[in-house]
């Protein structure tokens, strides 16, 4: 990770994905391009927050994209021992793939309390 896109993913944590985290654990962002598993990009926020990001314009393979992200995810999160994983579809239309990735979401039988689903447009992450 840049030192430029420090502040951008800490506001993306912060603001877009409504994370309170205590100021101290943004001292320890990682931030990589995950060529071999689901995410197309991953973050982690101090011990604490786990993030996946995923391209996704449309419904397409919804359901086995989910479904695979969370199972990834949340075994990722209890052997690393973070707090909290969440999964962010990033798209050109959030609005327009929401409504279907929160149905499939809810209905994987993998999230739990721990886990989270947020639907964000691309111009949210371009920072980084």
């Amino acid at each position: 990770m840049t030192i430029q896109a420090y502040p951008g993913i800490k506001r993306f944590v912060q603001e877009v994905l409504g994370c309170s985290c205590p100021e101290e654990v943004f001292d320890n962002i990682g931030y990589q391009v995950d060529r071999d598993g689901i995410a197309a990009r991953k973050v982690t926020v101090g011990d604490r927050l786990l993030i996946y990001l995923i391209n996704m314009n449309d419904t397409s393979g919804i359901q086995g994209v989910i479904d695979s992200a969370l199972q990834q995810g949340i075994g990722e999160r209890e052997k690393k021992g973070f707090n909290r994983f969440r999964l962010v579809l990033v798209a050109s239309c959030p609005d327009g793939l929401r409504s279907t990735a929160e149905q499939v979401f809810d209905s994987s039988g993998y999230a739990d309390e721990k886990t989270h689903l947020h639907v964000v447009n691309e111009t949210d992450v371009e920072c980084f």
